[in-house]
């Protein structure tokens, strides 16, 4: 099968920002040079740019052409680092370092429900000591979506065992004083130790409307599940456009100036 032309088109484009031939902010080829130099019409150079656009790219300007769009994916925390907060955490960890970044308009809507465990869940809250007729299996489950500029930018839903969370602070859907880690030693539970599972799929139709994403976008998937002991205490999942985050881990003791180091680390650099 052969390659549709407007693909031809988008990664003779890709290959060039690659290499670095423009840089941010510089005015791209315009359609009647692409077209020219690739041999296909200016409509399919046009359809060409637009997945650039839609990647988040390039950004395409109404009478004044394409241009190279600065392409710096913004760092999730995903472990503590010196001099900064978990990403879990809204406005100790997530919010000002946004704003560091030159955004303002950022928000945070909290919901709270309740619902027996899916498959997926119930994978990773239970283990062989549980009743696995307690309570009917039933989970709390605390959703926290995050806006910039009115776009979704990340979605974090955290699952806790009902027998856990019920009637605690977990059920309300306000931000928790010090998070979640805070409320579950306050209720005698200590997160001892976590695992994550990260990775990346392609949006569902629903997903890439709600994030606002182009053709061909993944969404990174942060999972993580975190235990007192044996037992596990939550599972947290974080959806994140691919084109708009990256993750930082850090171990052993590393320096306060990790986050300086990394602030201007950008995986599309070449």
């Amino acid at each position: 099968m052969s390659t549709p032309k407007k693909t031809l088109v988008a990664d003779h484009l890709r290959e060039a920002l690659a290499r670095g031939d423009y840089e941010p902010g510089e005015r791209l080829p315009g359609e009647e040079d692409l077209a020219d130099d690739l041999g296909v019409s200016r409509a399919t150079a046009r359809l060409g740019m637009r997945i650039l656009q839609d990647e988040g790219r390039i950004d395409i300007v109404p009478g004044r052409g394409a241009f190279v769009a600065d392409h710096q994916p913004f760092l999730h925390l995903a472990t503590p680092v010196s001099g900064g907060s978990d990403s879990e955490r809204f406005e100790a960890g997530y919010q000002p370092r946004l704003i560091q970044a030159g955004y303002h308009d950022i928000d945070e809507k909290i919901k709270v429900s309740l619902d027996t465990m899916r498959p997926k869940v119930a994978k990773r809250l239970r283990h062989e000591a549980d009743d696995r007729v307690q309570h009917g299996g039933l989970v709390v489950i605390r959703s926290s979506d995050r806006f910039v500029d009115g776009s979704l930018w990340q979605s974090q839903i955290t699952y806790f065992p009902f027998s856990i969370a019920s009637g605690t602070a977990l059920m309300s859907p306000e931000p928790l004083e010090g998070g979640v880690s805070a409320v579950m030693r306050d209720l005698g539970f200590r997160e001892s130790w976590n695992w994550d599972i990260v990775g990346a799929r392609m949006p569902s139709p629903d997903e890439a409307e709600a994030f606002g994403l182009g053709p061909g976008i993944p969404l990174l998937v942060q999972e993580r599940s975190a235990y007192d002991g044996d037992r596990p205490l939550r599972f947290t999942e974080t959806l994140m456009p691919a084109n708009r985050h990256q993750l930082l881990y850090s171990g052993g003791d590393a320096p306060e100036e990790l986050l300086l180091m990394a602030s201007d680390v950008n995986i599309f650099e070449r």
